[in-house]
């Protein structure tokens, strides 16, 4: 398995369900973020998209608003990201007065995962995690998808590590229509909640 594509090798780990992925105006959001977003990060977001893995890692796809400049939960995370980096950047890299990362996924613990894009080429930006329980970054010297592989294999962190190996990821629309239903997105069965809120707001529509 090793010598297949990464998006191949993360299909095995994590199977994406029917009506998964984002289609993005790659052009539009680069403009607005003024970045060229790394190939194997396309890839994955028009594979999965926008979502959770195990209701725990959340993948976060860009978003901007009409000349305003990003926007939306991967523009929160990357400032609170910027806002980290100023306080305890990374040892041996300094601190820029505009911290180059940008966050695209964070998880239930609070720990932001990035991309430290100081690189010009986004093929070469390596992944940095910024952990809340420990007050540290680390810094890996791979892509998000070699990262991902990685993680899910339980080379990065030991939870991620189990005999089946296979990762459950529901996108966002898909955890919206399950909730509509009566079912939690989380487990896959009737949720005994289900109704007591009213129906989930509507996403934004993508731009």
């Amino acid at each position: 398995m090793d010598g297949q594509p990464l998006i191949t090798q993360m299909r095995h780990l994590m199977p994406p369900h029917d009506g998964a992925g984002d289609s993005i105006d790659w052009r539009e959001a680069e403009r607005a973020w003024g970045v060229t977003f790394p190939q194997d990060y396309k890839e994955f977001v028009a594979t999965y998209g926008e979502g959770e893995v195990d209701a725990f890692l959340t993948f976060l796809v860009p978003e901007w608003a009409e000349g305003h400049g990003p926007s939306g939960d991967m523009a929160e995370e990357t400032t609170e990201a910027r806002r980290m980096w100023l306080t305890k950047p990374p040892a041996g890299y300094g601190s820029p007065a505009t911290p180059p990362v940008i966050a695209w996924g964070v998880n239930a613990r609070a720990d932001l995962l990035c991309w430290m894009t100081a690189e010009q080429d986004s093929g070469r930006w390596p992944v940095a995690v910024w952990s809340r329980g420990n007050l540290t970054w680390s810094v890996h010297n791979c892509g998000m998808l070699e990262y991902l592989v990685g993680l899910f294999r339980g080379e990065f962190d030991d939870m991620w590590a189990d005999a089946e190996g296979v990762r459950r990821f529901v996108h966002v629309r898909e955890a919206q229509r399950l909730l509509a239903i009566g079912i939690d997105p989380d487990t896959g069965e009737p949720s005994p909640y289900a109704g007591m809120f009213g129906p989930p707001p509507p996403r934004p529509a993508r731009l």
